[in-house]
């Protein structure tokens, strides 16, 4: 992504880590991944379940506890005819996915979101904000901090134990499941749930292509999000598009929230989520999407 990419790669360097965007993609004219894909490969898809924390240590960090800054979603801003998002206090379900350091909670490289699940423990990002061939394959510290603003933990911050990705992300980077869903536990411990915490969107399985959504997203380095409202509209069979200008670096992971608080979206996918500041891409929830959120209940 060139509008995404590079100040992704400049967080990764600063950082030490393994994890970034890996593609620049076409126009929107391009062989779409449905067209690309191969059926068998399609077939052959598993969801392969990954230990991220085989040592469970927690992690030091500077973050500090303190008040949530709450509040809805903003509409963005019209400039030249284009929603632009806009910053924001933030919404507690919503939060920035940091990388773990040297056992240090360090610089936020994407955005996640807590899904609803029987465990209360369950968020979504995208697929290469967790697994990327180009930067080394796992990233196996990460760090979820929802509702975060200005170095402070409202609801704790929270590592991610267990991964849930689609085998053929894992294998060929896949554009079509670019997700992963990951379990988490709270730092210091503790008897809440994450959930109980900051409520959770709803998995939505095949959502339709249109949808008037809100998405948040946490630019990289930034105190605070930004957010807009958008309409998604059908890219192929296989993703969704939308327009909202200025969703930054560190965008990737965002959740496409509808009416209902139902989740039919996260940005990344084609493009690894956008190929300019303007457009940008989110996975179809189909069937093979539900069967790896299925998989984190073991159902």
């Amino acid at each position: 992504m060139k509008f995404r990419r590079h100040g992704l790669i400049a967080s990764t360097v600063l950082a030490l880590s393994v994890m970034a965007t890996a593609c620049d993609g076409g126009g929107s004219n391009a062989r779409t991944p449905a067209e690309s894909a191969s059926s068998s490969e399609a077939a052959a898809a598993k969801v392969v379940t990954h230990v991220l924390e085989p040592k469970p240590d927690d992690p030091h960090s500077l973050l500090h506890p303190g008040p949530p800054l709450t509040g809805a979603i903003p509409a963005g801003t019209t400039v030249n005819g284009k929603v632009s998002a806009q910053t924001f206090d933030g919404v507690p379900k919503v939060g920035a996915v940091f990388f773990g350091v040297g056992g240090v909670v360090s610089a936020h490289y994407c955005t996640g979101s807590v899904v609803q699940s029987g465990s209360g423990d369950l968020i979504v990002t995208a697929g290469h904000c967790v697994y990327n061939k180009l930067f080394g394959g796992w990233n196996n510290h990460i760090v979820f901090v929802p509702g975060y603003h200005d170095d402070t933990a409202p609801y704790g911050v929270w590592v991610a134990t267990t991964a849930y990705l689609d085998s053929t992300w894992v294998a060929s980077q896949n554009p079509d499941v670019d997700i992963a869903f990951l379990k988490v536990r709270e730092v210091g411990g503790g008897t809440k749930t994450l959930e109980s915490a900051t409520g959770a969107d709803t998995f939505s399985e095949a959502p339709g292509y249109t949808n008037a959504i809100s998405i948040a997203s946490y630019p990289l380095t930034a105190k605070k999000p930004v957010g807009c409202t958008a309409t998604t509209k059908k890219y192929s069979d296989t993703q969704l598009e939308l327009d909202c200008a200025g969703l930054p670096d560190g965008a990737s992971g965002s959740p496409f929230i509808a009416s209902g608080d139902r989740l039919v979206g996260v940005l990344g996918g084609y493009e690894q989520g956008g190929n300019s500041p303007t457009t940008s891409y989110s996975i179809y929830f189909s069937e093979r999407i539900a069967k790896i959120y299925k998989a984190t209940s073991g159902s």
